[in-house]
């Protein structure tokens, strides 16, 4: 009876993990079914956590075998956890970076969630060295709190909007922000500015696109817009930070990437232990589980996220963006 159930257990735990498997593989794979569905949208998000229904599988597998063969079970575990694991684990040796030119450029993006993230919070990480804050869901009533704390002191060229919804968003600069470019048809705001520090250009986006909830079309023709957005300036100093509501493995991230105009700046440094750093959910009574807030840059541009840091009030964590220009 015994030998019954755990069989019965290692089928369901079987299926169950190949099924599972083969339709984050396929997601992973085919990424133009993320355009069919919000529903497939937020399947694909799980693709980073593949190795859960492998591992379940595994298991299955192995309670499913008899005697001797159980062995083979538990070779493929190995080999499976080892192979998905790979990609999570610190890098090794790296090339050193190309030489920078000029001052870094350091950056402070966060979603607001409705302007609800809390301020004592955001101002510690505030320090000498950000440069410009990119706020995303900014409010009027965040904005009354800034000025209050004398953080619009400090950064007192701003662009953007505040807005009661979602749709604010908001540059704020240490030194004179101009604007070059807004995405049209967007349902949040999403623009491009142009600044100088310390006699380096650079063009600065802001961006957040549409969650999936509001529409796969939706979700697709923002992160397009996007593209259109950033397309006239991969020839300059080009950085875009926010909330981009996908993952790398998404359609539209890949989509705003292949070409290699712009590239994801790399969310670890050496010796940070796990490569994997998701942002959303923060805070949450479940565990993050998704790296949606980016950090893209144009090939002049080099750096990486240097920090994640999780804001009371939202629900997303906070990105440190610290680049500078390539010679």
């Amino acid at each position: 009876m015994i030998r019954m159930g755990v069989s019965i257990l290692g089928w369901v735990l079987l299926v169950t993990g190949v099924l599972a498997s083969a339709v984050l593989l396929v997601l992973r794979q085919v990424t133009e079914l993320h355009s069919w569905h919000h529903f497939v949208i937020a399947a694909a998000t799980f693709i980073p956590l593949l190795w859960i229904p492998v591992l379940v599988g595994c298991v299955g597998l192995i309670l499913v075998l008899r005697a001797w063969w159980r062995l083979l079970g538990a070779a493929v575990l190995v080999v499976a956890m080892t192979v998905f694991a790979w990609p999570l684990l610190p890098p090794g040796e790296r090339e050193p970076y190309p030489i920078a030119v000029g001052s870094t450029l350091t950056v402070l993006s966060l979603n607001l969630q409705y302007g609800s993230a809390d301020l004592d919070e955001v101002t510690q990480l505030i320090t000498p060295d950000v440069d410009v804050l990119a706020l995303q869901e900014y409010t009027p009533g965040f904005e009354e709190q800034l000025a209050g704390a004398g953080i619009l002191d400090q950064f007192p060229h701003q662009l953007g909007s505040a807005d009661t919804d979602a749709s604010g968003s908001m540059l704020l600069s240490r030194t004179p922000v101009e604007l070059a470019a807004r995405a049209e048809g967007t349902r949040f705001e999403n623009l491009i500015a142009t600044t100088t520090v310390d006699g380096t250009d650079w063009h600065l986006g802001v961006i957040h696109t549409v969650p999936p909830q509001m529409g796969a079309d939706v979700w697709t023709d923002d992160a397009a817009a996007v593209g259109r957005l950033a397309e006239p300036f991969h020839e300059e100093n080009l950085l875009l930070v926010g909330d981009f509501n996908a993952i790398d493995q998404h359609h539209t991230m890949r989509e705003l990437t292949a070409g290699g105009e712009l590239h994801d700046l790399e969310a670890r440094r050496e010796g940070d232990g796990l490569g994997w750093h998701p942002t959303w959910p923060a805070g949450a009574r479940i565990p993050a589980f998704a790296r949606i807030d980016h950090a893209l840059a144009s090939d002049g541009v080099i750096g990486g996220v240097s920090r994640f840091e999780t804001v009371t009030g939202s629900d997303h964590k906070a990105l440190l963006v610290e680049v500078a220009a390539r010679t």
